[in-house]
């Protein structure tokens, strides 16, 4: 039987998590929205850039200045290029300064030259005040009552040790740990739960004396690779059961979390192919 690629994937996993931990209302309402947070956080910093006139200029390896390609306002999650371009730069800006990622490594993860990644780091915690006022103040706070460690929605926890003897305070690369652990871990655990229960629901009875990887995954479905925050199952080429497989994912990966008393539920987006380069939108029919 031919098979194909269907990749569940947790959209925006770990931003959601910071969002509402913060909380960080403007995120929060974004995603609430349904609305492509990266693409909107590069639409903010092009109007920011615009509006005070910030001088940024032409970046190395050949890409544009960043928002500068085109008018922020056009910027659209469709277009493919925008979303190669603008729209990773601004993923990439999400990510790092959520988790407080020093000034030198954030400008060699998007190769922008070390004064001007600094100008956009100052931009995105201009617009997201929440980020160092509630987001990181909550963490270190928690860790700090509690000896140190900190308890994720699974109420996973960690022990966090590098404090400075000379001032009682945490390490700052310490603290940007603290910061990434709590999201990461949270979707982390979320995504390892979410592969246990498609091998459950897809498990065919059989009778296995020896459960070697081979036969876990003749159990059900094939899943056969964990990328990140997503899973690579293969399964049948057949549009009916590729869209029965995605309900049942969508059904048992989309759980409910409380974070500080506040429901999340992070939506699971899906790509289909016949090999990884090869992989397209999927969305489930009806």
């Amino acid at each position: 039987m031919k098979k194909t690629w269907l990749f569940p994937d947790y959209s925006q996993a770990e931003v959601r998590v910071a969002a509402w931990a913060g909380p960080i209302p403007l995120m929060k309402q974004w995603f609430k929205s349904d609305e492509d947070i990266h693409i909107n956080v590069a639409r903010l910093i092009g109007e920011t850039v615009e509006k005070h006139k910030v001088h940024i200029p032409p970046l190395s390896v050949g890409l544009p200045p960043p928002w500068g390609r085109k008018h922020w306002s056009l910027l659209n999650a469709e277009d493919p290029l925008d979303h190669d371009i603008e729209r990773d730069l601004s993923k990439r800006t999400v990510h790092a300064n959520t988790n407080g990622m020093h000034r030198q490594r954030f400008s060699r993860i998007t190769k922008v030259p070390l004064m001007y990644a600094g100008i956009i780091q100052d931009m995105y915690h201009g617009l997201f005040p929440e980020i160092r006022g509630s987001y990181h103040t909550w963490i270190v706070d928690s860790a700090v009552a509690n000896h140190g460690t900190l308890e994720n929605p699974w109420h996973w926890r960690r022990t966090f040790y590098k404090v400075n003897p000379l001032t009682g305070q945490y390490d700052e690369d310490e603290k940007r740990v603290m910061y990434a652990w709590y999201p990461q871990s949270t979707i982390g655990m979320m995504t390892i739960r979410f592969w246990r229960r498609i091998c459950e629901v897809f498990r065919d009875d059989k009778q296995i004396k020896i459960y070697t990887p081979e036969a876990i995954r003749d159990m059900g479905i094939d899943a056969q690779l964990q990328v990140h925050d997503a899973i690579g199952a293969s399964v049948p080429d057949e549009d009916s059961v590729v869209a029965d497989i995605a309900r049942a994912m969508k059904r048992e990966g989309e759980v409910e979390l409380i974070i500080k008393g506040d429901p999340l539920i992070v939506p699971i987006d899906f790509k289909r192919g016949y090999s990884w380069g090869d992989l397209k939108t999927y969305k489930i029919p009806g």
